[in-house]
């Protein structure tokens, strides 16, 4: 039975049990109760973004994080993912990498390739784009991948590593 279905039930027995004047505390109105989500179901536990306990197991678990960050970081995870993937926040992840002067990698979201000399430039906006390659069609009509003049204009997500080269940005 859907969520809607289950709501239109409940009303139903609901006003039934109101027009026999049944009394509240009645099983009956369990019955209600539970049709229209009365009784709170527990949620599924989800890791806590902080470690609970002691100043030692809060500082072992900030080690640990150190020692992991260098190493998603040069897979080109963005804090949003690597939050994802240990189970912490965001906000936690960037304020770590502050306090220990590490930094994501910048995202570009444009790849624009001269065909005629097979220079390639990395943007991270239209405008940036433009400005590089003097192409003035509408970008944001552009899907994956178009071919403007001279330049294949190529849309996804790019990102560059400490020695330079370009690597496509995991999903």
């Amino acid at each position: 039975m859907t969520h809607k279905e289950r709501q239109t039930v409940g009303r139903l027995l609901a006003a039934k049990l109101l027009d026999k004047r049944v009394p509240e505390d009645a099983p009956e109105w369990q019955q209600v109760r539970e049709l229209l989500g009365g009784i709170k179901e527990k949620k599924a536990n989800k890791r806590p973004a902080k470690v609970s306990g002691t100043k030692k197991r809060q500082l072992e678990a900030i080690k640990k994080r150190k020692q992991i960050y260098p190493r998603l970081i040069d897979q080109g995870y963005a804090n949003w993912q690597i939050g994802a993937k240990l189970g912490i926040s965001r906000s936690v992840v960037s304020h770590d990498l502050m306090r220990f002067g590490l930094q994501a990698h910048r995202r570009y979201y444009w790849r624009a390739t001269n065909t005629a000399t097979g220079k390639t430039g990395y943007y991270t906006s239209p405008a940036a784009m433009r400005s590089d390659t003097s192409v003035t069609k509408a970008l944001w009509r552009i899907d994956r991948k178009a071919v403007v003049g001279p330049w294949l204009i190529e849309r996804g997500c790019w990102y560059q590593d400490s020695q330079g080269n370009w690597y496509e940005a995991p999903k």
